[in-house]
């Protein structure tokens, strides 16, 4: 019996990125060893959990065929209204009404737009991208708040619950409830149908503006949550925090597999995207290269793995063909 490799076109999308990613950690061994000291690795396990859990959000929105720009937006505006009501009640319960109210707010606004009045979702996403950042300057007049985090918010955002880092933590439970109910549940497999055929899901009886509502939501969800995270990791809130960050965020989710046009993708694919975008900042970072050019190939990942999409799309197309033939 021959073994037969499996061809682009039915590999997983965000198994070539694995691949780089294990050549670019076998690079960094040989060329830099200060990379696999534990400090380091810390540092990237740390810093690439809020992307990642931006990126959770992003995926639902993505997989029906929309996009949340916003979330990096929502990041500061969560971490602004954490420090204006931290001293108003314990801070266990500021964090649990903070990211209600992020959720039901800005969820609120981008799921009822989207999902009931029918709305692009880039539009309306870039306009609430620009109200929240607004208003997190306007609240702080320009300047970082310092806040007193304490035990609980600091173990999210930079601690260790045991041995493990808390963001790491955030980020299993995260993923591993979206994994769970994009496979297995009746509103995952109404996602999946929402992006891959919106006209054809309305005909199999899904209410398609209700999936897109609650995609929105989980996304304004995620985004709250990292917004803690960042506070955790920083014991301060800015208005400045997470901008530009929906690049990365969308670049990572899209590395990973998923198409901008709705239907295919997996919460694993964005974890392994978005990881690989961190090493190789943390990578270009250890060798003096400029932020501004960790920039530019941020971008270049990004039109790359939209190419890479489309020929995997054209690869596959050609083998239905063949396959009908």
């Amino acid at each position: 019996m021959k073994f037969k490799l499996p061809s682009l076109s039915t590999m997983p999308a965000w198994f070539g990125v694995l691949v780089l990613e294990v050549v670019l950690l076998i690079v960094m061994a040989l060329t830099q060893p200060v990379f696999f000291s534990g400090s380091n690795l810390s540092n990237i396990v740390r810093s690439s959990a809020i992307p990642i859990v931006l990126g959770i959000g992003m995926t639902y929105t993505i997989l029906t065929a929309g996009i949340d720009l916003s979330v990096g937006s929502v990041l500061a505006f969560s971490g602004i209204l954490l420090s204006g009501i931290i001293e108003l009640m314990p801070r266990y319960l500021a964090v649990v009404v903070t990211i209600a109210l992020v959720t039901i707010i800005v969820g609120g606004i981008n799921g009822t737009l989207i999902g009931r009045l029918g709305l692009n979702s880039f539009v309306v996403t870039l306009g609430t991208l620009g109200i929240f950042r607004g208003i997190a300057y306007l609240v702080t007049n320009g300047t970082t708040r310092s806040i007193d985090t304490g035990p609980l918010i600091n173990k999210i955002g930079d601690g260790n619950v045991g041995p493990i880092p808390g963001p790491l933590l955030v980020v299993i439970v995260l993923a591993g409830i979206s994994i769970y109910v994009l496979r297995s549940t009746y509103f995952g497999r109404d996602v999946y149908a929402v992006g891959g055929n919106e006209f054809a899901a309305k005909l199999a009886g899904i209410y398609t503006g209700r999936v897109k509502m609650n995609v929105y939501v989980i996304s304004a969800f995620c985004a709250g949550v990292a917004g803690i995270m960042q506070v955790g990791r920083l014991s301060s809130a800015a208005p400045t925090a997470g901008a530009g960050l929906e690049l990365t965020v969308v670049a990572g989710v899209l590395l990973g597999g998923t198409r901008l046009s709705g239907g295919v993708g997996s919460i694993w694919g964005t974890v392994i995207g978005l990881l690989f975008l961190q090493t190789v900042s943390n990578s270009l970072t250890i060798q003096g290269v400029s932020s501004y050019w960790q920039q530019v190939v941020t971008g270049v990942l990004l039109g790359a793995a939209v190419l890479f999409d489309r020929i995997r799309l054209e690869l596959s197309g050609r083998a239905k063909s063949k396959e009908k033939k």
